[in-house]
């Protein structure tokens, strides 16, 4: 009986597998069978985890890129995102300039964010009635006249108002445009330069029409060619302004130079200063000029 006992007793340690198996990689592999199915609950939930952070992660980003663009149909001054806070727009009263038998209005607006652009509809009121309306825009920043010219309005009732209708803000997207300023830098480079204003008792354009005059020279300096460039310019007497005119360049090349040349009737005696600035919506592509190559 006791051969048979000790003939039952193995001893593994004396055990040696031909193969190269041991016996401590015999255990791990036996510790992995036993606890197999508690292994791969713990990779699902883990799994689970993983995939659960990386969609609450790109849901997040998703979101504020969103939040981050272009802030469209916006009436509101205060935009959807808390952190991108829109301050309102502010415009002085109108001022009002006879010429001739008509009258031209402007009103100075402001933007004061230095991140948005906007465009907007607006119209001037004379009582609650609609006397001029219009489209316009305002870069970030900005300050700028918005006019009406040549208006027939009776000067003896209610003095103009000016009033947006809608406005539509627009936020610089700065993956786009990192720095606004060198962008707005590249495409609104004009000099401006020989501002020649003849009143009309000196102008000498008409002996039966008085006629005021201006003269001025404008280089687009930019790599850039406009369809039309817009110009606003400004008359003061001192620091009071006392009139506006526009000024409208078709189809205006990079790196033209031109002399441009204007006459309206009316009576100008006492400007002192001239003021002339190009106004382009560069947010707008449409403005500019396509290059077209010669055909044959």
């Amino acid at each position: 009986m006791e051969k048979d006992k000790n003939k039952d007793d193995i001893n593994l340690k004396k055990y040696h597998d031909l193969g190269g198996l041991t016996i401590s990689e015999m255990n791990i592999g036996l510790w992995f069978s036993e606890h197999r199915k508690a292994l791969t609950k713990a990779l699902t939930v883990f799994l689970i985890v993983i995939s659960a952070f990386f969609f609450i992660y790109s849901t997040y980003n998703y979101i504020m890129y969103f939040l981050s663009g272009a802030v469209d149909n916006q009436t509101e001054t205060q935009v959807t995102s808390p952190r991108n806070v829109v301050a309102e727009m502010a415009a002085a009263p109108v001022e009002v300039f006879k010429s001739n038998n008509r009258y031209d209005l402007a009103v100075l607006l402001k933007n004061p964010n230095d991140s948005f652009s906007a465009e907007f509809d607006y119209c001037f009121f004379q009582a609650e009635a609609e006397i001029y309306c219009g489209h316009s825009f305002i870069l970030p920043a900005e300050q700028k006249y918005v006019m009406a010219l040549g208006l027939e309005i009776n000067a003896a009732s209610v003095n103009p108002v000016f009033q947006v209708k809608d406005i539509f803000w627009s936020r610089v997207n700065k993956r786009v445009i990192p720095d606004w300023q060198v962008y707005y830098n590249a495409r609104i480079n004009f000099t401006i330069s020989d501002i020649n204003f003849l009143s009309a008792s000196r102008s000498g354009l008409s002996e039966n029409l008085r006629l005021n005059s201006l003269d001025f020279h404008v280089v687009n300096n930019s790599p850039y060619s406009y369809y039309e460039v817009p110009f606003d310019i400004l008359f003061y007497s001192g620091s009071r302004l006392v009139g506006v005119e526009r000024s409208v360049a078709n189809n205006f090349l990079a790196g033209e130079s031109r002399d441009i040349k204007l006459s309206w009737a009316g009576e100008a005696e006492s400007i002192s200063r001239v003021e002339i600035s190009p106004r382009l919506n560069i947010n707008d592509n449409d403005i500019f000029l396509k290059y077209q190559g010669s055909g044959n």
